[in-house]
């Protein structure tokens, strides 16, 4: 309602109230009162538009940023004509601010002509994603007050990339089993087809009969194959669920935001430490980054999951074997569990597919119970045999809830 009962609206209403008394009765001074009001209500729509006239402004801020930094923004006006511009207010847009601080507004009482004035104001990244920031807004009610002019300044419109928040996490159980341990890698026996020769052993079912060592099969009497060692890679994958159900919570204490925050900060660990990673997840588009080491894929990951949203159509228990073509032998598979359906046959199947790669899992259960209560989600003791198969299987598992310290939950 405040929109229609503001001083302009009176004004109008007045006037009109004027004219038509003066009309109807033929009173000159009325007529005198309505052509003072019409003139006045005119001055102040086209005094605004006079006053941005010949206004510029550009903005300067950082187009990458991580979740929780200050950023700086200056603000640069020019006032391209002679004469001075009076009261204007600079409205920016920056939606990856604070809630409530997402239109940050300044007034500038005075712009001399010819003349440029720069500001600055600090802005918090409240939460990671990929932003438009602006357009700037120009706006004047100069002089009177009654009727305000906005100008929009389209070229202020500027990309920004929030990377998640990560936290330090002090040890994560990669090291695999293994002969003769390498970075990144672990060395596993087989007979035939490998890289170095270990040694011989006895005939196994299954073992090729290319491999058989001919002068100790004829010594001992039975077949005795040779054993190499293979290099199977201890990568590791990082699995996201983004499926459109399973973020659960609002604004940055969601499921999903845990698991992106817990997903760059085990990149971070993985990647300081020489091993090689890759991301999955399947959204409404698949991302996915293949294998490298060293920072440069870090930048890449975080680029990644800064933009991840859950608006895919695949349950993880279905996105868990259909990554399996992009896992190698005998690497490691971050399990992110965001929400869990409950039909839990269904991932103890994805597990037993992922298995047949001797693939080591690392678990992480974020509970989506303790972001919303109206979850209905299974119990402890309906997930009791994913957690059991996993832990009697020697494969480190945490559990997360909202407002946990993740820095703690892994460091125990």
């Amino acid at each position: 309602m405040k929109r229609f009962f503001n001083k302009r609206t009176f004004l109008i209403f007045l006037a009109i109230i004027f004219f038509l008394i003066a009309w109807n009765r033929e009173i000159n001074l009325l007529y005198a009162m309505f052509a003072l009001l019409a003139s006045t209500l005119i001055l102040s729509h086209l005094l605004p538009r006079y006053s941005l006239k010949g206004i510029t402004a550009e903005r300067q801020i950082a187009s990458t940023a991580f979740e929780g930094d200050e950023m700086d923004v200056r603000v640069t006006l020019r006032n391209n004509h002679w004469n001075s511009r009076y009261m204007i207010e600079v409205v920016d847009s920056i939606p990856a601010a604070e809630p409530g601080h997402q239109y940050p507004m300044s007034f500038v009482v005075r712009l001399k002509g010819r003349k440029k004035r720069e500001y600055s104001f600090k802005m918090n990244c409240y939460k990671r994603g990929e932003y438009t920031v602006g357009p700037l807004a120009l706006r004047s009610a100069y002089p009177l007050g009654i009727s305000s002019s906005t100008k929009n300044i389209p070229e202020t419109h500027l990309p920004l990339l929030v990377y998640p928040e990560m936290f330090e996490i002090p040890h994560l159980p990669l090291r695999a089993k293994g002969h003769t341990p390498m970075l990144g890698v672990e060395l596993i026996s087989k007979a035939g087809g490998s890289e170095e020769f270990l040694g011989v052993r006895e005939y196994k079912q299954g073992d090729s009969l290319r491999y058989i060592h001919w002068p100790s099969t004829a010594k001992h009497s039975r077949y005795i194959v040779k054993e190499f060692e293979i290099r199977a890679s201890t990568e590791v994958t990082v699995l996201l669920d983004l499926h459109k159900g399973s973020n659960i919570g609002e604004g940055k204490e969601t499921t999903l935001e845990y698991a992106v925050k817990i997903a760059a900060s085990i990149s971070k660990y993985v990647l300081e430490r020489g091993h090689s990673l890759q991301l999955i997840g399947y959204g409404e588009r698949p991302h996915i980054i293949p294998y490298a080491k060293g920072l440069s894929q870090l930048a890449r990951i975080l680029e990644e999951l800064a933009r991840v949203k859950c608006d895919g159509e695949i349950f993880y228990s279905r996105a868990l074997p259909h990554s399996s073509d992009f896992l190698r032998d005998g690497g490691t598979a971050v399990l992110l569990f965001s929400h869990i359906n409950k039909n839990i046959e269904d991932y103890l199947y994805s597990l037993s597919l992922l298995r047949a790669k001797r693939m080591r899992f690392i678990s992480v259960f974020i509970h989506p119970g303790s972001f919303s209560s109206s979850r209905t989600d299974p119990s402890p003791s309906e997930m009791a045999p994913l957690v059991q198969e996993l832990v009697s299987e020697g494969h480190p598992v945490y559990f997360v809830s909202k407002g946990d310290d993740l820095q703690r939950v892994f460091a125990e």
